[in-house]
């Protein structure tokens, strides 16, 4: 079993992320506000996007040696709710196994060194091995169901890991707040980046869920993922 899979974004109308030059006022609340509204018993980003919750301290690694086996650790936490993070080669430190209210939850490969799990554990913070040296996506949210009771997984990813769970055939819904904005930056941020080319993969197909108009010239767009014989 897996969690459904929600992918939330905001995005402009030629399909790029938020940069400054958009120039929105009291830009976070365009995509915090929506998502706040979506069910979900955990929310999911990457490395780079976690560290601005991570200690801003950075903490150096517990010394000596550490012989710590390859195995998911589940911290003590009385939370109800999660925030994941994608963090293959273990770079995010902490203070707490908290973000606000969620209980961090880290997703790791084995490449990992025995020091940063000794951290992780220090701090209570949970994690999960989803491979050796690369991640296997399917084998991670069934960890996060199995392990944790996760039913609704939030993605608030960037473009990279948007476009590896839809690589992976993963996401149920997409959610979309279309900013009335054209970016028009060649080479920006886009809200799907799975790969180079077109290989092998065919493009993923949605079907329309619900659309509301919100803050005056935006459109929150909800779709389903159109899967196997219906595409």
């Amino acid at each position: 079993m897996k969690p459904y899979i929600i992918c939330h974004m905001l995005g402009s109308v030629d399909g790029r992320i938020r940069q400054n030059i958009w120039g929105l006022k009291d830009a976070p609340k365009y995509f915090e506000e929506p998502a706040s509204k979506i069910k979900a018993d955990a929310w999911l980003v990457g490395r780079v996007t976690m560290e601005e919750f991570s200690s801003k301290k950075n903490p150096p690694l517990p010394a000596g040696r550490f012989t710590i086996p390859k195995e998911d650790f589940i911290g003590e936490h009385k939370a109800k709710a999660y925030a994941v993070v994608i963090d293959p080669s273990g770079k995010c430190r902490w203070d707490t196994n908290m973000v606000s209210t969620e209980h961090v939850i880290e997703v790791l490969t084995e490449k990992v060194s025995s020091r940063y799990l000794a951290h992780l554990q220090q701090k209570n913070v949970s994690y999960i091995f989803g491979g050796k040296t690369e991640l296997d996506l399917t084998l991670v949210v069934k960890k996060l169901y199995a392990l944790f009771g996760i039913k609704r997984l939030r993605i608030d990813g960037g473009g990279h890991v948007n476009g590896s769970f839809l690589k992976a055939g993963l996401i149920d819904e997409f959610s979309l707040v279309l900013a009335p904005i054209a970016d028009g930056t060649i080479g920006a941020p886009t809200t799907f980046e799975a790969e180079e080319g077109y290989g092998k993969r065919k493009a993923t197909r949605f079907r329309l869920k619900s659309v509301r108009r919100i803050y005056d010239d935006f459109l929150w767009i909800r779709y389903e993922v159109v899967k196997g014989k219906k595409r």
